[in-house]
């Protein structure tokens, strides 16, 4: 069985298109990474954005606590103050008593 003869003429037009085929394969694969690369930076900006946020936003609530301490203490003491005014009256009273 004999092979039909191809003339140099059909393997340059396909050479041609292959070639043609293969630039604008490797275009799209060009232009794609460019749009996943860009993605990927949209979405790490992003997610710096919102850790810088939540950093933002922990501090705050570490000191809204830090200032609740604070209060609590306040409290503590205005209870430790009563304290000493209701043994203060209970002495007084007991020294009326006396007297």
């Amino acid at each position: 069985m004999e092979l039909p003869s191809i003339s140099k003429e059909s393997v340059d037009l396909v050479s041609t298109k292959f070639d043609t085929i293969i630039a604008d394969v490797s275009e799209r694969m060009n232009y794609l990474i460019q749009q996943t690369c860009q993605s990927a930076e949209r979405h790490h900006e992003q997610c710096i954005a919102v850790a810088d946020e939540a950093t933002w936003e922990m501090d705050r609530l570490r000191t809204i606590i830090e200032r609740c301490d604070e209060i609590e203490l306040e409290f503590a003491k205005i209870k430790r103050i009563g304290e000493i005014v209701k043994e203060f009256k209970n002495r007084v009273a007991y020294l009326e008593k006396r007297a």
